[in-house]
């Protein structure tokens, strides 16, 4: 099943894959040479894993409203900075956890172009955001009237979490999640897990920098295994926290979509799934949770292929791998490593 959906992933693809229930954790690794797909071992490989990140500051979000840091989710982050946004909006710490806050998906003052697109967000810096909010900032529509999935929305969310905290997105990440979840191999910081971390490639196979995420490291700057990736799913249905459950209720619903807080929903296989992925220049991750058969895949990649036919490689694995999970466990796929 695995090689079969693989096949056309570029040489050199490095692809990490665990699947996750109450009792076991099963690891599977794919390595891609001379057109040739192996098993590797690769479970403390790291990975860019992009907008998987939004789950994280969502979990940030629900443990600073638990501890009454924040009084409500309707209220607005406006009084944590200086000055009035653009146009004198008001917007919500809800709406930004669950893309209703009409922003659109880049700021205006973003430039991309082939000299920046390899490492689009280095240079955006505070100078450059504060400009946006302040000034450039427009809505695509009215806050809390549709769904629009906002990259600069989670990172304006992050960036007052941090406000609030007084603290670096790094610090909140380590104390709110990750040490009570041993997830060593987990940070925003490159050099903490550089030598974990494999080389991205772009669709072609060609390596392609790191992306510096900067004001967007809470959209989408955390690196990351499926080993530690799978003690944060296993959390998600074992002994989950106030915080975890609190992101897993769905906040906004329309005939074609649900979103909780930083969680969307799938219901490709006729049931709802927590899901999410992500992207950056030469990566792709994929993260799905049947909650109601406590199962989870996730599934991380050093290639990407969101240009091409084979955008949604990832996502249609992960949904097989769930919607399969316990005839996998009972047939032994060769390759399968079992904790």
């Amino acid at each position: 099943m695995i090689f079969s959906h693989l096949q056309e992933v570029p040489n050199h693809s490095n692809i990490s894959i665990a699947l996750v229930n109450e009792n076991t954790t099963q690891y599977y690794g794919v390595y891609k040479e001379d057109n040739r797909l192996t098993t590797i071992s690769n479970k403390n490989t790291v990975y860019e894993i992009g907008s998987l990140t939004k789950v994280f500051t969502s979990n940030i979000l629900a443990q600073l409203f638990i501890d009454r840091k924040i009084q409500r989710l309707n209220d607005p982050i406006n009084k944590y900075y200086k000055r009035s946004f653009a146009n004198h909006e008001f917007i919500s710490f809800l709406s930004l956890a669950n893309h209703t806050s009409g922003l659109p998906s880049l700021p205006s003052n973003l430039r991309l172009n082939k000299n920046v697109d390899l490492n689009p967000f280095k240079s955006y810096d505070k100078y450059a955001f504060y400009d946006y909010i302040y000034k450039g900032m427009r809505f695509e529509y009215a806050p809390g009237a549709h769904m629009l999935y906002s990259h600069i929305g989670t990172a304006l969310l992050g960036i007052t979490l941090c406000k609030i905290e007084q603290k670096s997105y790094e610090t909140l990440l380590q104390e709110y999640v990750l040490n009570a979840l041993e997830m060593s191999s987990t940070s925003t910081v490159r050099s903490n897990v550089q030598g974990k971390l494999v080389q991205g490639l772009n669709a072609k196979g060609k390596p392609i920098p790191n992306w510096d995420f900067n004001i967007f490291v809470s959209s989408g700057g955390i690196l990351s295994s499926t080993a530690d990736l799978s003690r944060f799913v296993k959390s998600q249905f074992v002994n989950a926290s106030k915080a975890s459950l609190m992101t897993h209720e769905i906040t906004y619903q329309d005939d074609q979509k649900a979103v909780g807080l930083g969680w969307m929903y799938s219901t490709k296989s006729g049931k709802p799934i927590l899901f999410q992925n992500g992207t950056s220049g030469g990566y792709q991750s994929t993260m799905m949770i049947d909650k109601k058969s406590k199962v989870g895949v996730v599934i991380l990649a050093n290639c990407s292929l969101v240009d091409t036919s084979k955008r949604n490689m990832f996502d249609e694995l992960a949904l097989e791998l769930l919607n399969s999970r316990e005839g996998l466990a009972n047939e032994g796929e060769v390759g399968f490593v079992y904790e």
